[in-house]
């Protein structure tokens, strides 16, 4: 499945693409590819069949099926749904263009006139507002755009996708000429519309609340880790059956006044036993800073999940390395709770600025205890320490862990850190295939 799964995105693509073909070469009014402006309105109609295969494919990137995200990884279908996300406008832009080059050739009429007159057909206005829209939504995401907006309302812009996607779909099953002239082409586009739609249904609302109604989460305590940071434990039925792994993560949806039009991601911060979960946040945004100050006992959960790749199933071998900077701990002290039960040889790194920042100090230090478990911490702005200081770079690694080499290497942290603690394994030799790292950020 592994195999045939991935390759059945290029098989689908090249169906479309393939019938768009026929449907150009066998047209009516003869071989469109057979002169420039019969090619301006072939691949104008491969433009829009592009643009909505793309949103098509944006909605199955996102919809967290459980039959596609184990595949690739969670970070690795993100990265995917964002460089898709700013090549969409360009389909977006260029169907209409060439139709209205087109069809402004064939009528002899200036370009303005000509995209003016066909606004006036079957849904063409609504098709026109709709890809704005659909512009608008990436404009949005842009990152210099994205940072100056709230993670609530930069995720909230997204329905501005969906709507104009509406808009949009209706004009191409009334006027798309492959659609209405290919049977066959009609069948595949429809059962493409049908299995996006579907799949995003079901993971985004349908499976989250029948997760609920099965296992009933619900807040059980909120402990304090460090002054920044705390763990939210949930309790719920039969836990064990909700499949969670170490190193995983989900989207929680705290359903209480204030919370409940946000779902945000979260690592489960211990190895899931069937009987609680844990979800260690630090302070770092509006919604975090509010599950600090008003999140209380008692509040219902809906949880999307689990999700992510990022598990003991990575760990080949019978040792690991584990680098861990800041709130990033919280997948690798699940991780390293699990390996150690397994019997795997664990080294721990673990980064921070100072004392103050180091959260599970003590939990690190008791499965240490048990064995099987090396922890360094490594500070890099606390004068009073009397252990390891700096940055996780190749000199500490190979001074630290002399034995790297033997071992899969699991990376949680920022970004930046995450990146040059790749680029400095990778330095030291380390086969690429055997560092990990899994970033879930939107």
């Amino acid at each position: 499945m592994k195999i045939i799964l991935p390759a059945l995105f290029p098989a689908v693509l090249a169906a479309v693409i393939g019938l768009w073909g026929y449907d150009c070469a066998a047209s009516l009014s003869g071989n469109l590819f057979a002169d420039f402006s019969g090619s301006l309105l072939a691949f104008g109609r491969l433009a829009g069949i592009l643009a909505a295969g793309g949103v098509l494919a944006q909605f199955l990137l996102i919809s967290r099926a459980k039959w596609l995200e184990p595949l690739f990884g969670f970070d690795r279908l993100t990265r995917v749904h964002h460089a898709l996300g700013l090549a969409i406008p360009a389909a977006v832009l260029a169907h209409p263009a060439l139709l209205v080059l087109h069809h402004a050739g064939q009528e002899g009429v200036p370009f303005l006139e000509q995209a003016l007159a066909m606004l006036r057909w079957d849904n063409a206005a609504a098709a026109g507002a709709g890809g704005l829209l659909i512009i608008a939504a990436v404009i949005i995401s842009l990152p210099a755009i994205k940072r100056r907006l709230s993670y609530e309302a930069w995720h909230s812009s997204h329905l501005v996708l969906y709507a104009g996607f509406a808009l949009a779909a209706e004009h191409q099953f009334d006027l798309g000429g492959d659609v209405n002239g290919n049977p066959w082409f009609a069948r595949l586009w429809y059962a493409l519309f049908v299995f996006a739609l579907v799949n995003l249904a079901w993971g985004r609302l349908l499976r989250p609340l029948l997760l609920y109604r099965r296992h009933g989460f619900t807040v059980e305590k909120i402990v304090p880790e460090t002054t920044e940071a705390e763990s939210v434990w949930i309790t719920g039925r039969v836990l064990a059956e909700f499949g969670a792994e170490a190193g995983q993560f989900a989207l929680l949806r705290f359903w209480a006044p204030g919370f409940r039009g946000q779902a945000h991601p979260f690592s489960f911060s211990m190895s899931p036993d069937g009987l609680r979960l844990r979800f260690t946040i630090k302070k770092l945004g509006d919604f975090t800073a509010a599950v600090h100050n008003f999140l209380r006992p008692g509040t219902p959960v809906l949880i999307d999940g689990p999700l992510g790749a990022f598990t003991e199933k990575k760990c080949l071998g019978d040792k690991a390395l584990l680098i861990a900077g800041g709130i990033g701990i919280t997948p690798l002290r699940a991780l390293a709770e699990r390996l150690q039960a397994l019997d795997k040889d664990c080294v721990l790194l673990y980064a921070n600025r100072s004392q103050k920042d180091v959260v599970f100090r003590k939990e690190l230090s008791d499965l240490e205890q048990k064995g099987n478990l090396k922890v360094f911490h490594v500070l890099s702005g606390d004068p009073d320490w009397r252990g390891e200081k700096g940055t996780v770079d190749a000199g500490l690694i190979r001074r630290l862990v002399p034995d790297f080499a033997e071992r899969d290497a699991f990376l949680c942290g920022p970004p930046a850190m995450s990146a040059a603690v790749r680029s400095s394994l990778l330095e030291l030799g380390v086969s690429g295939s055997r560092v990990h790292s899994e970033l879930f950020s939107f």
